[in-house]
């Protein structure tokens, strides 16, 4: 397992899935289980989202579509924030009509974007 250290928090990379239309990162923090996906783009959707598009290194361009926590069985998807902490911020994930409240790192979803597009060969992509 690969391993990411970030703001002296450690995230283990599970799956990589390289997928061409929606590739997908698995990792983990701690005890839990988290699963990062991109969908492919166009150039006008891309634009709209900078600071959520990414381009790998044959040009192709990707947007966050996702990214998940494995509670109950269920992959609940990241809404928000919800109250900040030092370390830790409280989170909220839903799945159907079930909300979960959770506290992970602070700056999950940028540490996220970050190690995941590592993993997949993706960078940030700059003005497109």
């Amino acid at each position: 397992m690969r391993h990411y250290s970030v703001d002296n928090q450690n995230y283990y990379i599970f799956k990589t899935n390289t997928v061409e239309k929606t590739p997908n990162v698995h990792f983990q923090w701690g005890k839990f289980d988290f699963r990062m996906t991109f969908v492919s783009s166009n150039r006008e959707i891309i634009q709209a989202n900078p600071k959520n598009s990414f381009k790998t290194a044959n040009g192709e361009q990707y947007l966050v579509k996702s990214l998940e926590v494995f509670y109950q069985n269920e992959w609940f998807k990241f809404v928000k924030p919800t109250s900040h902490g030092i370390q830790l911020e409280e989170t909220l994930w839903t799945f159907d009509d079930k909300s979960y409240f959770v506290e992970f790192p602070k700056n999950l979803i940028n540490v996220a974007k970050s190690i995941c597009a590592k993993e997949l060969g993706m960078t940030l992509s700059e003005k497109v």
